[in-house]
């Protein structure tokens, strides 16, 4: 029987009515051309679907040959179709597979009107796809021949190498010309390879005439996930307090990557500091203590320190702590409100306590003091600001505060460093050295390494001291890939850390093996026909790869001969690429040789760091 949608019916009623009012009245023509025209009303789409493309939002997509699981949910939003009709699912733009239809929603072998069908595909990541950026996904689907939106979206992905900038500025306020700002620039390694050795520079537009400026050593490396900082000052200028505030962008180039996002900071302008007399209170920041912050106020230490009975201990106070600072001004200029007293700054190769206090404007010999004469690359100093012309000899003698340093180097090897098949374990040999001049630890190195997963393993003890030029070794193994197999060479890329401190990247290149052994066995004569008759075998090794194999001993492994194997050819043999040697060996014809129709060698050739030969096979026959 035919079925009827209930809006068809609707509009034949209306229909019938109308001819029946016309046929049956005595209306007249004027008033029925006055009647409006009625209109059907239109029935829905028989079939509507919808189209979503969901994926994992936080999985970091870096790596050639990675996995992408994307799940295609198609939603049937109406379906008016008689039953019996079949589901038929294409999707245009992309290729996922679908469950049966009878194994969701009423498990039937419908889509009905609610139901949902999620689809799924594996996208696997292309070097296109990180050169790119992002992964474009454009697709639909048909259902029941009815078409869906299209779903158009792109995933991003992480570049082999990306940096990242991040710049901020000390104080974050300003109240008149001529004063310092010193701005840090964060540069970070987002990418997924180790960006250097190489000279990063900063482009600040309000540095240096907007000129490109050096950021880190000549020869800095950033591991993956690692930072390098640098500083530049910058000087209020009578513009920037007319404007009342100070905005400049900075990019962040090196290391072969595109240059960063442009990194912002901006600093409004303050109420001047109020002048000598009367008492303010201070919040403590960072790194702050209160004789510093006295000097920061030009007030009498001793009287702030009076002045703050409430505090326990005045020589411990804690970040957020309030302090009053009587006579602000009473000793000296009032600098702090509302900057910082205190600056924390990175050790960079080549800093001394002088140059790091002028960069400032603090007291060197004040600034030893306060981090206790420890000053390490790559350590954390604080700087305590306005205290230049105090005049504090530096100790020791020493008239720049050269630092002792504080270092250690990573290294790695591969055993074996080259393969030859899928599978093949790897072990990764890895050395950290203290070249610095003072001792580590007690503490807990660890290694992150690239091709033994994201997350970091310890190397050596948990509380091990190394003292100058010593080392600590650990290992870690990786099984060859089917991708290594479709490339030349792969590499590990490594970093360590310990003692607050991290290495440089090492890594190895580890090369599949071109080099390759063929073995041809001929035997004389090719027959035997009584005891005692001896058969030579001819072994003749070639080399089938493309660099020369030894100088070494190559071998011939012929359990018909022995079951050791025997030298062939010279100690010190080298064979060039498509070159050979050959050797000989024997077998006599035993009784139980002649037991049997026929014999035959199998022999193996071994030498010159290459996998060993084919199996060889020769078989001569009884008369």
């Amino acid at each position: 029987m035919k079925k009827y949608t209930l809006p068809f019916l609707i509009t034949l009623l209306l229909a019938i009515l109308l001819v029946s009012c016309s046929l049956g009245g005595d209306t007249t023509a004027e008033t029925q051309s006055a009647l409006p025209e009625l209109q059907a009303t239109p029935a829905l789409p028989q079939v509507v679907v919808e189209l979503a493309v969901q994926y994992d939002t936080a999985l970091s997509l870096n790596t050639v040959n990675q996995t992408l699981p994307l799940k295609f949910v198609v939603k049937m939003v109406n379906n008016e179709l008689a039953d019996e009709t079949p589901p038929n699912i294409t999707f245009s733009g992309a290729a996922p597979v679908c469950p049966p239809i009878n194994t969701v929603g009423n498990l039937d072998e419908r889509l009905d009107t609610g139901e949902i069908i999620e689809c799924t595909f594996d996208h696997i990541i292309s070097q296109a796809d990180l050169d790119n950026g992002s992964i474009p996904i454009a697709a639909s689907v048909s259902v029941y021949n009815a078409a869906s939106n299209q779903v158009s979206i792109n995933i991003p992905t992480v570049p082999s190498k990306q940096i990242a900038l991040e710049k901020t500025a000390a104080p974050t306020t300003f109240n008149s010309a001529g004063q310092t700002i010193t701005y840090t620039y964060t540069i970070k390694n987002t990418g997924k390879d180790a960006l250097g050795p190489t000279q990063f520079t900063v482009t600040d537009t309000g540095i240096n005439n907007n000129n490109p400026f050096t950021c880190g050593n000549a020869d800095a490396s950033i591991a993956p996930g690692e930072n390098l900082t640098c500083t530049a000052t910058y000087t209020v200028t009578d513009a920037d307090i007319s404007s009342g505030s100070i905005a400049t962008d900075a990019v962040a180039s090196g290391g072969g990557a595109s240059p960063s996002q442009p990194a912002k900071a901006t600093l409004t302008k303050s109420e001047a500091p109020t002048a000598a007399g009367g008492s303010i209170q201070h919040t403590v920041r960072d790194g702050e203590w209160l004789w510093q912050i006295a000097r920061c106020y030009g007030a009498d230490p001793n009287q702030t320190v009076t002045a703050n009975s409430q505090l326990a201990d005045p020589a411990q106070i804690k970040e957020g702590t309030v302090v009053n600072i009587p006579s602000p001004g009473s000793k000296g200029t009032v600098h702090a409100s509302p900057e910082p007293c205190v600056t924390k700054h990175v050790v960079q190769s080549g800093d001394t306590w002088t140059s790091i206090a002028q960069k400032y404007g603090a007291d060197p010999g004040l600034t030893q003091r306060v981090n206790g004469n420890t000053l390490s690359v790559g350590g954390e100093v604080k700087v305590p600001h306005y205290t230049a012309g105090l005049n504090l000899p530096l100790l020791s003698g020493s008239s720049s505060g050269t630092p002792s340093t504080t270092a250690f180097t990573l290294s790695v090897t591969a055993s074996p460093n080259s393969y030859t098949q899928q599978g093949q374990v790897i072990t990764l040999n890895y050395v950290i050295k203290n070249t610095g001049t003072t001792t580590l630890g007690p503490t807990q190195f660890t290694v992150t390494e690239a091709l033994a997963g994201a997350a970091p393993f310890n190397c050596g003890a948990a509380n091990i001291t190394l003292a100058p030029e010593t080392t600590v070794t650990c290992s870690a193994s990786y099984t060859t890939t089917q991708a290594n197999m479709d490339t030349a060479s792969f590499s590990s890329s490594a970093t360590a850390a310990g003692n607050r401190l991290t290495s440089a990247p090492a890594s190895v290149i580890i090369s599949k093996n071109a080099t390759s052994l063929t073995l041809t066995t001929t035997a004389n004569p090719a027959t035997y026909s009584q005891t005692g008759q001896v058969i030579t075998f001819t072994y003749t090794i070639k080399n089938s790869g493309t660099t020369t194999l030894g100088p070494a001993q190559f071998t011939i492994t012929d359990s018909l001969i022995t079951a050791d194997p025997f030298n062939c050819g010279d100690a010190n043999a080298a064979i060039e690429p498509n070159s050979t040697i050959t050797c000989n060996a024997t077998h006599t014809i035993s009784d139980v040789d002649m037991g049997v129709p026929e014999i035959t060698s199998n022999a193996v050739a071994n030498g010159g760091n290459a996998p060993a030969s084919q199996t060889s096979s020769v078989t001569i026959t009884k008369q």
